[in-house]
């Protein structure tokens, strides 16, 4: 093979591989409620929600620090997902992104909670969607 074809193919797979992705996490619609505070291990204290098409500016004025979502995530790009992010002090420990069609957490808006504050009902909207309200 051609040395130069083979810089091309190489150059190609690099500039199409994502450097980070945030994992995915579903949860168990049925059981009604979601209590962060017990589904997050980890030293956290508040917990954040970002929502679709967020940028690095919007998530400084959130979570009041810098948090690289734009590398990190695709949420400034995707509308089908909400990212998670769990906050101590001012350090991300943790962050996630879920599926809006599994739970839409989107639908408590860009939004931080306290672990203490961080138990959620699940409702389901008129076209059965399960989307989050605050308890």
């Amino acid at each position: 093979m051609n040395p130069y074809s083979l810089l091309i193919i190489l150059l190609a797979v690099v500039s199409c591989t994502k450097q980070q992705t945030a994992p995915t996490r579903l949860f168990d619609v049925s059981i009604g409620v979601i209590d962060l505070s017990r589904e997050l291990m980890g030293n956290w204290e508040k917990v954040c929600f970002i929502t679709p098409y967020t940028n690095n500016d919007a998530v400084k004025q959130l979570l009041g620090f810098n948090f690289d979502v734009e590398n990190k995530s695709a949420i400034s790009v995707l509308d089908s997902i909400t990212l998670v992010v769990t906050v101590n002090g001012n350090q991300v420990t943790e962050y996630f992104e879920t599926p809006r069609h599994n739970i839409d957490f989107s639908s408590l808006q860009a939004k931080c909670f306290t672990k203490s504050n961080a138990r959620f009902k699940i409702v389901r909207d008129e076209n059965g969607w399960p989307n989050m309200q605050h308890s």
